[in-house]
């Protein structure tokens, strides 16, 4: 069995209720449950891809939205290298939450990581209170897509959990290969040390 050549790790950030879970259902096993109880602590999910015929697994991580796991979340938010953000739209408060995340990210030196935006339970416009121009403009200032969604209708959960995975694969791929290039520039440049050891003279 062919093994996987780079292991990526995105994170699910977001406030309570907002449907992460439930979005990874929906991605995972095309299902949705009516009443999905909320994350205690973290939970991931895996799925395979093929990149530049490369095999790349991404582990999809489902963090609490509770307060009180907040402090779990942001530690694995230090290893991740991917973010998936994801808010209610017919919940004010959790679009304004993001804005703390986004301080997460910035007081963790990840300010630059690859990021997807998506308002979940857009099945529910009748109840919507994030204006859609809003979550775009927000979108557009931490320099990212957005997708209004449905885990319940299944409507744009695919794309941008997909998406996620391929940019943040571009991503490692092209850090990987400055380093690499930064690694033989230094060697290259690298001064020869004269020996010290003095020439015997001749007889």
């Amino acid at each position: 069995m062919e093994e996987a050549k780079l292991t990526l790790k995105i994170i699910m950030l977001g406030s309570s209720e907002v449907g992460k879970t439930s979005i990874l259902e929906r991605y995972f096993k095309n299902e949705f449950r009516e009443n999905q109880f909320s994350s205690i602590g973290i939970d991931f999910q895996t799925k395979f891809f093929k990149f530049d015929s490369n095999k790349i697994k991404v582990n999809y991580i489902d963090t609490a939205g509770q307060e009180k796991f907040r402090a779990i979340s942001v530690n694995y938010l230090k290893s991740a290298h991917g973010v998936v953000l994801v808010f209610d739209i017919t919940k004010e408060k959790t679009f304004s939450s993001l804005e703390e995340w986004i301080r997460n990210l910035k007081d963790n030196n990840q300010l630059k990581m690859e990021k997807v935006l998506i308002g979940n339970k857009s099945d529910l416009e009748e109840e919507r209170e994030v204006k859609k121009e809003d979550a775009e403009d927000f979108a557009k200032s931490i320099g990212c897509n957005y997708y209004e969604g449905s885990a319940k209708s299944g409507i744009n959960i695919n794309e941008p959990l997909d998406e996620i995975a391929k940019i943040t694969y571009l991503s490692k791929k092209d850090r990987i290969r400055e380093e690499s290039e930064a690694s033989i520039s230094m060697v290259l440049t690298k001064p020869k040390h004269k020996s010290t050891e003095k020439k015997k003279k001749c007889c």
